[in-house]
């Protein structure tokens, strides 16, 4: 089997951006922190750095890349993180230790993976390989995310991950608007990252992954 320079290459930055993802998340997966997967900003890391490593990994042996709407809902996911916390959250405290490179946590899983997850798809990824339907797939994670938070706070009263989503002080009125409000930005965004996928040419920009099965079509009707 040979493999190109390039791919080699590709392979290199997926793993460096899999390694950032595991630094910002070490808290949960070195130190047993199980509370910190109730953040979805966490759970996007860890799924980045899973994605990162197989698609890493299939450059190399020149074997399929993660299925397309694996592939695509993270790079929404780490958006919406990186989206979130530059609009909504609160700054990160000055005084945050750094945890590699000079780097916080919050650092890495607010601003930089989302950015490299964002350049690792529209760069690196071959496209034309998602349907309209997957907006919906990505959506409903957002509904079952709301949901857990929701439960792990009311029923096991181990508090809430966001102020967005804090049923003691916004009551079922606010959080439902809340929800409705983000989940509306939530599939705008992920419709958009679908209609994305479906202009940028099939081919990837940089290096040549292996091809699916049986890519999608730009013109491809949605199918149920």
């Amino acid at each position: 089997m040979q493999v190109s320079v390039v791919n080699v290459l590709v392979a290199l930055v997926r793993f460096a951006i899999a390694t950032l993802a595991l630094i910002g998340t070490h808290e949960i997966w070195l130190h047993g922190d199980l509370d910190g997967l109730a953040y979805f900003t966490n759970q996007a890391g860890l799924m980045l750095a899973v994605v990162m490593v197989w698609a890493g990994v299939a450059s190399v042996l020149g074997r399929r890349q993660p299925p397309a709407w694996f592939k695509g809902g993270v790079t929404l996911f780490l958006a919406i993180t990186g989206l979130i916390s530059y609009f909504v959250l609160a700054p990160e405290a000055a005084d945050a230790p750094a945890v590699a490179f000079g780097l916080t946590s919050g650092t890495i899983e607010h601003e930089i993976t989302p950015i490299a997850a964002f350049l690792d798809f529209v760069l690196l990824d071959a496209h034309r390989r998602m349907t309209w339907r997957y907006a919906g797939y990505w959506f409903g994670y957002l509904l079952a995310y709301c949901t857990f938070a929701v439960v792990r706070g009311l029923v096991w009263d181990l508090g809430y991950p966001y102020g967005f989503i804090d049923l003691d002080e916004l009551g079922w009125g606010g959080l439902g608007v809340n929800v409705a409000t983000y989940g509306v930005g939530f599939l705008v965004l992920g419709l958009g990252l679908v209609g994305l996928d479906r202009v940028l040419p099939a081919r990837a920009l940089i290096g040549s992954p292996a091809p699916d099965p049986r890519p999608v079509r730009a013109d491809e009707p949605v199918v149920a």
